[in-house]
């Protein structure tokens, strides 16, 4: 048995040759994760302890979690990513769910995130476990993505920063609609790669928070049209999201609602965001229909444990 192997196509493929089209509304590049929640009692100094209050496992992951919500809000939703040995339970979830998987088998572990919270603090670990595989993968040759496949679907989304990968991907999205949200892989980054810019050339949207922003700056990054991206959308917590266009320069606020755990509302924005673009409204409204995703994900522990559908996001969109 070869170290990688593919697990599943999930039969979509062979549909797809022979219909010469796949309707996907979205496919997601990006990473699966077990995310383990500690509440603790206090956020401890360097060399001191706290004591964990409770304990919670949740089925996480960038990709995968704005994949799931996704396909809560009725896209057809496809996955590209790499899956650990030990997640058998967590693809069974997707594929059940209806989610179109292309996805990589690979022994050993799947990727954990661990959250230690108080009180709105928290500290992060993360092991990297087989999704760092996923920059390694040819698109075509290990997950059976080419330019046809590209060319039938609604949008693209990748997730972090698995640069190689993504820039193979995104030169098969030229006129294509392509959001990009690197999320913390940027703060990896000790310069800019020539490779990010590469991605940012065939980029319709880029997303990033408020706090990646502020270190790509750093680095002498700035938020040019010149880059390639028409929009780009900087979230700010509770304070809603800027947009930056050649028409305008705004912010969109949040929806007020009791945040028990922020974990996740990033990618439930993105979900959204893409949801509303697909369904034809204009930026502004589609940051709105963000903005109203991400607070369901907020109400509860968990990135995928209170999902909308398209009808309760629109309920809040309409309070806005």
């Amino acid at each position: 048995m070869t170290e990688i192997e593919n697990v599943l196509i999930s039969g979509f493929l062979i549909e797809y040759m022979e219909n010469g089209k796949n309707g996907i509304d979205v496919l997601v590049f990006g990473d699966i994760a077990i995310d383990h929640f500690y509440e603790v009692d206090k956020i401890p100094r360097l060399n001191n302890a706290s004591e964990v209050i409770k304990f919670r496992q949740f089925y996480g992951g960038m990709g995968a979690n704005t994949a799931v919500v996704s396909r809560a809000l009725g896209l057809k939703t496809g996955l590209v990513s790499v899956i650990g040995t030990d997640a058998e339970d967590y693809r069974k979830y997707m594929q059940n769910f209806g989610i179109i998987l292309f996805l990589k088998g690979i022994f050993g572990d799947t990727t954990r995130s661990l959250f230690f919270k108080r009180d709105g603090e928290q500290i992060s670990f993360f092991y990297k476990g087989v999704t760092e595989r996923l920059n390694d993968l040819d698109a075509e040759k290990d997950l059976g993505i080419n330019r046809d496949l590209i060319k039938g679907v609604g949008c693209v989304f990748m997730a972090r920063t698995y640069l190689k990968l993504q820039r193979k991907v995104a030169s098969m999205c030229r006129n294509k609609f392509l959001v990009y949200n690197p999320g913390y892989g940027v703060f990896k980054f000790k310069d800019i790669p020539e490779n990010f810019y590469r991605i940012l050339k065939n980029t319709n949207v880029l997303v990033l928070n408020h706090h990646e922003l502020q270190y790509l700056k750093k680095l002498g990054f700035n938020l040019r049209k010149t880059l390639g991206p028409k929009v780009f959308l900087i979230t700010r917590g509770n304070n809603g999201c800027n947009i930056y266009s050649k028409e305008a320069e705004v912010n969109v606020s949040s929806f007020k609602t009791n945040v028990v755990d922020s974990s996740g509302a990033g990618d439930a924005f993105n979900a959204g965001f893409i949801a509303g673009r697909l369904k034809n409204f204009d930026i502004y409204d589609s940051v709105k229909i963000a903005n109203a995703t991400a607070s369901f994900i907020v109400e509860k522990w968990g990135c995928q444990t209170n999902l909308p559908t398209w009808e309760m996001v629109m309920e809040r969109y309409e309070k806005m």
